[in-house]
């Protein structure tokens, strides 16, 4: 269920370089969110910045002392991340959510191939866990521009899961694009399903891969937005349904099966 409300922050500690994980303590109700789901935050008391900004919701735990917790991974790259930057513990923030619609996941999934670039790393922890709760056996694919884009690897190697790294200089792990050896990886051991979130080129290629090995899909679309309830039509994306031109990314997504984006159509328009 959606709510508005201010959240005290607990730490807002910076990974390495420009990014950053902010922890704030919530209701027990928030534990309920779902993986892939987002939070809208409102940065600033004054007119600047004027509307809400999206972040995935990272991961939710409860903490030793009892409280729950959310975390968001963030990369400072505009005015609005760096104010957020600049929060600290004990503050307080202005938070819409949980929104949208998280992945699809069911007790058949026996494994799943989990593939992001840079930021989009940041739903994948979330959903990690919950598939390892459930008993799915996770493989993950960690893609950068350098290696201080690759982020959440000894987290994920804590949790047991195997992880890919691949960084387009060679900084770190393999030289190259994530989605290099992905058809490879698919014919060597397919998964029952792939999921993915990152830069827009990346997921056009991760599901067209997945289409030609007929492996189900799900990706988590990052997308402008201003009001995170449908209202503004600003996070347009075209549709393969025939029943629609187009989704919202906020209110039917962020998460999507990759065959029901018409990928063309959403290229043309970046």
């Amino acid at each position: 269920m959606i709510s508005q409300q201010k959240y005290q922050i607990l730490s807002n500690r910076q990974i390495h370089g420009n990014y950053y994980q902010l922890r704030l303590k919530c209701e027990k109700g928030f534990k309920n969110s779902a993986p892939g789901q987002f939070v809208m935050i409102h940065l600033s008391d004054n007119y600047f910045p004027l509307l809400r900004r999206p972040f995935s919701i990272h991961n939710v735990f409860q903490h030793e002392t009892g409280n729950f917790c959310f975390e968001l991974l963030y990369k400072v790259i505009g005015k609005g991340t760096h104010i957020l930057s600049k929060y600290q513990a004990n503050q307080w923030i202005d938070i819409l959510g949980p929104i949208g619609n998280g992945f699809s996941m069911n007790n058949s999934i026996q494994s799943a191939f989990l593939i992001s670039g840079g930021i989009g790393v940041a739903p994948m922890l979330f959903l990690v866990k919950y598939l390892l709760d459930n008993g799915t056996h996770c493989h993950v694919f960690n893609g950068g521009r350098t290696s201080e884009d690759v982020l959440c690897i000894d987290t994920f190697q804590s949790l047991g899961v195997k992880v890919n790294i691949y960084t387009d200089d060679g900084s770190a792990g393999t030289q190259g694009f994530v989605t290099d050896d992905l058809n490879e990886q698919i014919n060597t051991q397919a998964p029952d399903i792939l999921y993915a979130c990152g830069p827009q080129p990346m997921i056009a290629k991760v599901s067209d891969i997945a289409n030609k090995n007929n492996v189900p899909c799900q990706v988590s679309l990052e997308s402008h937005m201003a009001c995170g309830m449908g209202a503004c039509l600003g996070c347009a994306m075209p549709s393969n349904d025939s029943h629609t031109s187009y989704f919202h990314v906020c209110v039917d997504g962020p998460v999507f099966f990759s065959d029901r984006v018409n990928w063309t159509r959403f290229s043309s328009q970046i």
